[in-house]
This record gives structure tokens, C-alpha cells and sequence, in this order.
């Protein structure tokens, strides 16, 4: 408790300008799972059975019911004050501004798309393009082809977009695209004159103390929408108990109430045989319940039948963490509508500390010392990565194919953190104007040990998504890295040759 005692304080003086805006943390109240007829027991079985499900990272997990926080996870080297980006559960906050706007009298569900961009529309527009509606992009039955290579090819997503060829008739089809979600992005600021962000900055966010928030932008001044929401996992939370509250917080209606229920209810039922669709979410089998998700990994979970919110940041490999599986079959077992009596387990969900998985091994190699303070230089690799320079047992300068240098310091049976200026890993490297609204630094959370004369290190971006495990083979100028980063399936090998004009000159 006098963590938190103090975390509010820091806030009460960054509200007065005495140290800078970190975070809204800890501005959700807090209680025991029996407090609000839940199990600290299964609160802690939860954590556990996220944390071994395999080929996951988990980044942070909040747990909500009633309105309060009854557990919460940021294992180590992730912190509450991280902000982590979102794929598509970007999506979801565009669905709540569409609402906002109608609400507003700016738009309707009934809209077509071509009257908002007519100097962006190809020569000859078909009846099909000519029919798309805001409900069409919003339930994602535009008919478009899916195309995601434009994002990554062009500057005017817009206009590539609509001369680009459709499969089915508006209204008809569902394909999940998310740009869709773009095409209603652009709409929002056509009709608002402020882009999705600043517009739920002024409707939403400032109404629930969220500032530390960004969103990339296209190449066209646009937030992307489908993805690239930058944010911290608490305002996450707040974003869901606002949806479980029917748009309402603190007796403000900031979303309108019918729109909410319209967001979280079916409007394209059970596409591809999986979970239906409502308005930018997804709803489950699970009665009442609906939930944003991102790739690999992001969810908003609201469960108004039980109250609850869970969110979860994490990276997976699979194609699916099990997640719902573990909430309705763990979190939820023993749940009670009425308090339970006050459980010796609270006191051991409050002391559990939570870390990833450290490199085991050993803290220096004889090998070593022919290498420190030499650098490597490396050939291509995905990594972005032209060279890293041996600094010291635990320490290693990484420079990137810019020529941007960061010093990343490795713990040994602990995580180190360091602040670099190098852009971090990312699973969506080729689309254009990526971090266009979030620059450096960015963290580094490490460690390493020695195995077999191999160095083996850890990094993981953590405020960000992406990791790298390494494994670095030492013979004689040269190098053989194995890197296998934490959304990839498979590794790559990475060569270098160690630079004898540097040979011990750092």
C-alpha cells in the first residue's frame, strides 16, 4: 500500500508541473477478489496458467470486476507505466468516435463512403463502390479486396484503396480489413476536422484521466485506425469498464448508451464459422460478453453478465493463447454475486512477483576477453541491425542500419533496463510512415549468461511489443547469431565479421 501511497503522490505532483506526466497508474481503485465475490486463488491460477501457456509473452494482464482492480500483472522487465502498442484493438476506439459523431449529428450509419472523398475517386466509380456505407466499413462487409500491400506501397492510401478492385456487394461479404477501419478514421476527420485521436481526446479521454496516448498516422495526416494505438495498459482498462458502464464515467455519458449496446452486440453473425461480429469487436459464444483483439495478442475483455474487464498486452507466436478458455474455466470458477470472507491467498496474490523467463547460465566465458571491446559488423538481417560493439560482460552497443547507436545493459539473473534512440523490433515494418507519432527512446529490457563459450541474450522492447532471443557463436573474426524474434515462428542466422579498425578502441 505505501507503493501506491507514493505512485499517488508522484501524480499529484506531475498534475502540478513538478515532474513530468509518466502515466495514469493507479488511478483505478483497487480491492481483494472477495471483496467483490471472486477468489484470490484463481486470480493467482489465472496469472499462472498465462504465464505457461506456451510460446507467449505476457507483457501485463488486469483483472476488473464492479469497477475495481482485484489483480493485476506486469511481469518483469515490464512495468504499469509502459505504454504498449495495439493492432486491432485500435479498432474499437474508432468504432466508439463513429458513435460519438453520429451522436453529434456529423455523420450516419447510412453514409456513403464516396461523398466524403470525391477528389480521391477513380475515374469510373462502380455501382459497388458507389454503394459502400459507414455501417458497411463499420461491420466489415465493405466488399473491397483485401489488400494489405498498399500500406506498404503507397502514399495515398485513399485513393489506392478506392480504385483498387472489389469482390462483393457492400453489405454482403464479411473479410476483416482494417482498412476498413482507416477508410473511417479518414471519414472521423473529414467531418470533425481533428483526427481520431484529438477527437477522443476531447469526447473521452480527458474525462478519464488518459494522456499518455498516441496513434500513428498514414502518410496522409491520417491515425491509421486498424492499428497503431499507443497505450498504457490501465487506460486499456478504464477504456473497457467505460464500455461495460454503457459509455457512461464518473455520470458523464461520454458514448451514447445505445451505441455501446450496438458496438457489443451481433451484426454479422458467426462470419467464417468463428465468434460474430458487432461494430468494430467481437463477440463470443459467451453470453453478454464482447472483446477487442489485437495480433498477437491484445485483448479488451467486457463481460457485463459478470462484470468484469479483463485486458491483456502479450506476443504470441500461435494463433491463439487460449485466453477465453482460461477466463471462463479458471478466473471465473467460484464466482459469487455477493462479498467473500476475506482469504489468506489476497496476502499471497499481493506478494507474488512476476517475471519472464531469465537466460540461465554463466556470467562470463575465457573466451570472452579476446572480444570485448571489439565491434562486429553484420550483413542484412530483419533485425535492422548493422553492428554491436562488445562493450563489457554485460553490456553491448548495438547500432542500427541508420547508424543510430544504443547501449544495452544485460542483466545476469535479472532484468537490466536501458533507454535507447534505435526504433525497436516490429512486426509491421514495411507499412508507411511506421512510428510516424512515437519516437525514441524506447526501453530495452535484458539479460544474458554464457553457455558452451555461446553468449545468449534477451531483449525485449517493452514498451513496445517485440522481442529477440539471441545466441551469438564465437570463431575466431567472425560471428554466428541465431535470432528469433518473439512474433516470428522461426529464427534467422545473422553473420558479422569483427572490424580490425576498431579492435579495442571503445
Amino acid at each position: 500500500m505505501a507503493v501506491r501511497r507514493m505512485a499517488k503522490f508522484l501524480c499529484c505532483l506531475s498534475a502540478l508541473g513538478w515532474l513530468p506526466v509518466h502515466a495514469q497508474v493507479d488511478d483505478l481503485p483497487r480491492t481483494s477478489p472477495e471483496a467483490v465475490g471472486m477468489r484470490s486463488a484463481q486470480v493467482s491460477a489465472f496469472f499462472d496458467s498465462l504465464l505457461a501457456y506456451p510460446k507467449t509473452e505476457i507483457h501485463s494482464v488486469i483483472v476488473m470486476r464492479h469497477g475495481k482492480v482485484v489483480g493485476e500483472m506486469y511481469p518483469a522487465p515490464f512495468r504499469p507505466e509502459y505504454k504498449h502498442t495495439q493492432f486491432s484493438c485500435s479498432k474499437t476506439f474508432v468504432a466508439a468516435a463513429v458513435g460519438i459523431a453520429i451522436n453529434e449529428k456529423l455523420l450516419r450509419l447510412t453514409d456513403r463512403l464516396v461523398t466524403f472523398f470525391p477528389k480521391q475517386l477513380p475515374p469510373v466509380v462502380s455501382w459497388r463502390l458507389n454503394g459502400i456505407t459507414v455501417k458497411d466499413l463499420l461491420t466489415m462487409r465493405s466488399g473491397f479486396v483485401v489488400n494489405t500491400q498498399i500500406r506498404n506501397d503507397s502514399l495515398a492510401w485513399i485513393r489506392a484503396y478506392l480504385a483498387h478492385p472489389m469482390k462483393a456487394d457492400p453489405g454482403k461479404l464479411f473479410q476483416y480489413d482494417s482498412m476498413d477501419t482507416y477508410l473511417l478514421s479518414a471519414i472521423i476527420q473529414k467531418v470533425t476536422g481533428k483526427t481520431v485521436l484529438d477527437y477522443l481526446k476531447q469526447k473521452v479521454f480527458r474525462h478519464m484521466n488518459i494522456q499518455d496516448v498516441k496513434w500513428e498516422q498514414s502518410p496522409e495526416g491520417i491515425n491509421t485506425g486498424g492499428w497503431g494505438l499507443y497505450i498504457q495498459p490501465e487506460s486499456l482498462a478504464k477504456f473497457g469498464q467505460l464500455l461495460l458502464q454503457h459509455g457512461q464515467w464518473q455520470s458523464r455519458q461520454l458514448i451514447p448508451a445505445r451505441w455501446v449496446e450496438a458496438m457489443m452486440s451481433k451484426q454479422v453473425v458467426s462470419p467464417n464459422k468463428g465468434d460474430s461480429y458487432g461494430y468494430q469487436m467481437w463477440i463470443p459464444s459467451y453470453p453478454t460478453a464482447a472483446y477487442a483483439a489485437g495480433a498477437y495478442g491484445q485483448y479488451i475483455m467486457v463481460v457485463p453478465k459478470a462484470d468484469v474487464v479483463v485486458v491483456i498486452n502479450q506476443c504470441l507466436t500461435n494463433s491463439s493463447s487460449g485466453v477465453f478458455k482460461q477466463i471462463w474455466n479458471t478466473l471465473f470458477a467460484g464466482m459469487q454475486s455477493q462479498p467473500l470472507a476475506p482469504s489468506a491467498d489476497y496476502q499471497l496474490l499481493q506478494q507474488r512477483v512476476y517475471t519472464l523467463p531469465l537466460i540461465e547460465g554463466d556470467l562470463t566465458s575465457k573466451v570472452y576477453a579476446d572480444y570485448q571491446g571489439r565491434t562486429v559488423k553484420l550483413n542484412r538481417n530483419p533485425l535492422g541491425w548493422s553492428a554491436i560493439s562488445f562493450v563489457a560482460d554485460d553490456v553491448i552497443e548495438i547500432t542500427d542500419t541508420a547508424g543510430v547507436k544504443g547501449v544495452v545493459r544485460m542483466g545476469h539473473q535479472f532484468w537490466a533496463t536501458s533507454a535507447v534512440d534505435f526504433y525497436p523490433l516490429n512486426a509491421r515494418y514495411a507499412v508507411k510512415n511506421q512510428f510516424s507519432t512515437i519516437r525514441p527512446p524506447f526501453h530495452v529490457g535484458a539479460c544474458y549468461a554464457w553457455q558452451d563459450d555461446e553468449l545468449l541474450a534477451k531483449l525485449h522492447f517493452v514498451d513496445w511489443m517485440g522481442s529477440v532471443s539471441l545466441r551469438l557463436h564465437f570463431d575466431a573474426d567472425t560471428v554466428t547469431i541465431t535470432a528469433q524474434e518473439n512474433y516470428q515462428k522461426r529464427p534467422v542466422t545473422i553473420t558479422g565479421v569483427f572490424d580490425p579498425t576498431l579492435h579495442k578502441m571503445l
